[in-house]
């Protein structure tokens, strides 16, 4: 018998609320509407995907591989995205990035955040505002690119002298003889303000990581986030900067990530190695309801080309352990 549209549809709309049973109930959903419970809710729930940055192929390295050698590595590795550090582009032409787009689209690979450098703790106003408009080309380039978020940095004092020096600090600088900390909470916040428009506009969610300055702690991130109070700021949340008690830090601001970049040290690190207990980590970011992206960030001497995918193995496992427990509740 031959089925109109109308039939076709309303037939295959009734079998597939039988097949679902009493998982086809409505329920009262996480956020506050009524979602509608499938059979396959608890896969869409407990997804969490695995990138890489691009960084982990060069870091501070000679070697500098390029964006488009790590997106095919990553595809090769059957992960979901990769990070792409805005320093290791060859340039920003409309026809390479677009080129970039097409290579991780046919690979079945989401380019998933656009990792750029820019500071605002400094009491020059011009230079502020020079990095405001650095940050509005990024984010109009990641637009572009199809990016949803763009890592950005509050900035350090540069009182260090250099990064060694910051390092050997374990982070931590003087404020400018002058001036004090809340003068670099209102530069920052005030920069980040004048870049929320355009962010809403194209759809890219500025993702503030703890990278050191007034951003470097998880009372500094939380400060600048609820000062500014805008879906369009968010939290990127880097497991390797938190240099003591790491796990407690990033419980204070896992439920404000979304995304997440996950350090590992093979070889040795460059300043520093962590130790880090990922089993415990991933358990922590699942337990806040995080299901975005979590990137490797390699920082080790070991070649990368072996480094990488042990570490993307070792990362797949904890995050295999944990979406079993949760789907089994």
């Amino acid at each position: 018998m031959k089925l109109s549209r109308r039939s076709f549809l309303t037939t295959s709309a009734a079998g597939i609320m039988a097949g679902m049973g009493m998982s086809g109930m409505a329920k009262e959903g996480a956020f506050g509407t009524s979602d509608t419970v499938t059979a396959s809710e608890h896969d869409l729930a407990g997804r969490l995907k695995l990138a890489v940055s691009t960084y982990s192929y060069w870091g501070f390295r000679e070697r500098k591989d390029s964006i488009e050698s790590c997106i095919l590595k990553a595809a090769e590795m059957g992960i979901e995205g990769v990070d792409v550090l805005h320093r290791q582009m060859d340039n920003e032409d409309n026809a390479y990035v677009q080129k970039l787009k097409q290579l991780a689209y046919r690979n079945g690979v989401a380019l998933v955040c656009l990792c750029i450098h820019q500071g605002w703790v400094n009491p020059n106003k011009e230079y502020r505002q020079r990095m405001v408009d650095h940050t509005i080309r990024c984010i109009n380039l990641a637009y572009k690119m199809g990016i949803p978020a763009l890592r950005i940095n509050s900035g350090t004092w540069g009182t260090s002298g250099s990064f060694d020096n910051l390092m050997k600090a374990r982070g931590m600088e003087k404020p400018i003889e002058g001036y004090t900390e809340n003068d670099a909470f209102g530069w920052v916040e005030d920069a980040i303000y004048k870049c929320l428009s355009v962010a809403e506009e194209c759809g890219v969610t500025l993702a503030l990581e703890n990278h050191w300055g007034i951003a470097g702690t998880p009372e500094g991130m939380l400060r600048i986030k609820n000062d500014i109070h805008s879906d369009w700021l968010k939290l990127l949340v880097d497991t390797g900067n938190f240099l003591e008690d790491p796990y407690d830090k990033l419980a204070q601001v896992l439920p404000d990530a979304i995304f997440i970049s996950a350090k590992t040290y093979n070889g040795g690190g460059t300043w520093y190695t962590l130790d880090l207990d990922y089993d415990r980590i991933i358990k922590q970011i699942f337990d806040v309801g995080f299901r975005g992206y979590l990137t490797l960030e390699f920082e080790g001497k070991e070649n990368p080309d072996t480094a990488v995918p042990s570490c993307i193995k070792m990362l797949k496992g904890y995050i295999d352990k944990y979406y079993t427990n949760y789907i089994a509740r």
